[in-house]
């Protein structure tokens, strides 16, 4: 049994010498762990952006799974095995374990007729993925969305009065280039959100707060994962600066004010 390990810096020694360990091992966009239960498809846990390295790393030890998208039965036994290599870190109380806590839940419940998968995304934009573990996968990545048949999705998001005036400047139809200071756009994905924003704190403030809405083309919003920014409610997308350009070439239609405050 290995030694525990206390600090990050062996934490991240063993995650490296893990990979290292791997052939072929290419480190996924995205993974998680899926719960099936006659037909109906739980996802667990989703861990994203680099999130999770050693359980990725952990998971594919056990399964045999390398890169590429891709869901891999996972036996109680594999799971066993992946709780085994991720417990000596939990030892360094410096960083969290969401991922091994999680594992040992569902490791405590017997799972009778259900099944659980590991599954492993190099892309999260997959139109239609044919193995329905991965399309539940994703789905769980998008979630709180209005999507529509004609390829669209409607966002929203709060503005004061000067992002406003360039909006205007611009027809409506395109987006202010972000400030060096502010590396991500933030829209939300429903009016909800975006008037309590705009409420308490656009009008706080700048003295007063809008709400837009806008159409952009669902392949480019499927290109960043669903967001919560606290409530359950409390969902958005991070654009980064980088991409305001394209999301602009991508919008459907002007960019609208539905609400104002005060």
């Amino acid at each position: 049994m290995n030694k525990p390990w206390t600090t990050p810096e062996r934490v991240q020694a063993e995650r490296a010498r893990l990979e290292a360990s791997l052939d072929g091992w290419r480190r996924p966009l995205a993974h998680g762990v899926v719960h099936e239960l006659d037909g109906e498809l739980t996802v667990q846990r989703v861990n994203l952006d680099g999130e999770g390295v050693l359980s990725a790393a952990a998971l594919a030890a056990v399964t045999g799974h390398r890169s590429g998208t891709a869901a891999v039965p996972l036996t109680p036994e594999r799971l066993d095995q992946a709780i085994a290599l991720l417990s000596p870190a939990e030892a360094c109380a410096d960083l969290p374990h969401p991922n091994l806590w999680t594992w040992r839940l569902l490791r405590r419940e017997p799972l009778g007729r259900a099944r659980l998968h590991a599954v492993f995304a190099d892309r999260i934009d997959d139109p239609d993925p044919a193995d329905p573990v991965v399309r539940a996968f994703l789905a769980a990545l998008h979630r709180g969305r209005t999507e529509h048949p004609d390829g669209t999705t409607t966002l929203w998001r709060p503005v004061g009065p000067a992002e406003l005036d360039l909006l205007r400047g611009a027809d409506m139809r395109a987006w202010p280039p972000r400030l060096p200071d502010q590396p991500i756009f933030y829209p939300v994905l429903n009016a909800a959100y975006a008037e309590t924003i705009a409420r308490e704190w656009n009008v706080e403030s700048a003295g007063s707060g809008f709400v837009t809405r806008f159409r952009v083309e669902t392949a480019f919003a499927r290109r960043y994962p669903t967001r919560q920014a606290g409530g359950a409610e409390h969902l958005e997308l991070w654009i980064p600066a980088t991409d305001v350009a394209e999301l602009n070439a991508r919008l459907h239609g002007p960019v609208e004010v539905v609400t104002s405050f005060p």
